[in-house]
């Protein structure tokens, strides 16, 4: 069993499974030394559906898990760079004497974007006040349906040049070598444990090294394993938001998690259109979170 002080986080996953209970059956036999029908009680074992509760332990990489996930993240770093690919300090150097990732004009036109953004929040909350305390009039109230639309098209301005600049980032040998280091992680920390009580942890993904890990994890994958299925994004996110913000409490996580879905909640209600609006913005998310932007 893993110590709490050395749990990141827990995931509680309830999966149906076919089980065998014992269960009794009562009959009625004649006894035949007194000739009469008695009620005999007999036990018999039964297949019944249960919901069975799975635990998945999120580990705390110790100090000489740490040093081999650093490791590895150095090897797929040099690897990506022989590939070909740069860095994004390199990457940035190379626009900066360009003249930057944006031209002077794309760069003020996003500052005015970001001004009129907020400017336009602050007038659908004063009409958001009025609304609320049932004082708006029918012209206020259609200022306030048009703000609200305009914003909409703003944020949309807005994440077409933050999906500009993440989407140069993406491609570059360090990100890369991040999103397999968090792999990395998610390979080695992820255990699970079935039932209550104290029935033993069990590695969520089997073998010795990542190839081997790696394999199973996309058996996984292939084969719908149930278990997978429900708590892999969960995994996944929690492990990138530790990688990332550096969060070693399920406080800050959770903190980290709400924020992510505030925020996506919002993306929703301001624009329905299109699916990769919603990843573009989602990568804004994770960039303002890196601190790249």
């Amino acid at each position: 069993m893993i110590a709490e002080k050395n749990i990141l986080y827990t995931i509680p996953v309830n999966l149906e499974r076919e089980v065998e209970e014992e269960v009794e059956k009562k009959s009625k036999r004649k006894n035949k030394d007194t000739g009469k029908m008695e009620v005999v009680t007999s036990t018999e074992k039964v297949k019944v559906k249960k919901e069975i509760l799975y635990t998945i332990y999120i580990k705390k990489p110790n100090r000489t898990e740490l040093e081999e996930g650093d490791m590895f993240y150095s090897v797929e770093l040099n690897k990506y760079i022989k590939m070909g690919l740069l860095t994004k300090a390199m990457l940035a150097k190379q626009y900066g004497n360009q003249g930057g990732i944006w031209s002077e004009e794309e760069q003020k036109m996003y500052a005015d974007l970001v001004y009129k953004m907020h400017s336009k929040q602050l007038e659908i909350q004063e009409f958001s006040l009025l609304s609320d305390g049932g004082k708006i009039s029918d012209r206020q109230s259609g200022k306030l349906d048009k703000a609200v639309r305009e914003l909409s098209e703003i944020k949309k301005q807005l994440t077409e040049y933050e999906m500009l600049q993440n989407s140069l980032f993406d491609h570059t040998a360090d990100v890369k070598a991040r999103n397999r280091a968090i792999m990395w992680y998610i390979l080695h920390m992820t255990y699970f444990k079935e039932g209550e009580g104290d029935s033993p942890l069990e590695e969520m993904f089997e073998g010795t090294t990542f190839e081997e890990r790696y394999n199973s994890y996309e058996d996984k994958d292939e084969n719908d394993d149930e278990l997978y299925i429900k708590c892999i994004d969960k995994i996944s996110s929690i492990l990138t938001i530790w990688y990332i913000s550096g969060a070693q409490q399920r406080s800050g996580i959770e903190e980290i998690l709400k924020e992510m879905k505030k925020f996506n909640e919002d993306s929703e209600e301001d624009s329905e259109e299109e699916d990769s609006e919603e990843l573009a913005e989602a990568n804004a998310w994770w960039s303002r979170l890196e601190g790249i932007n």
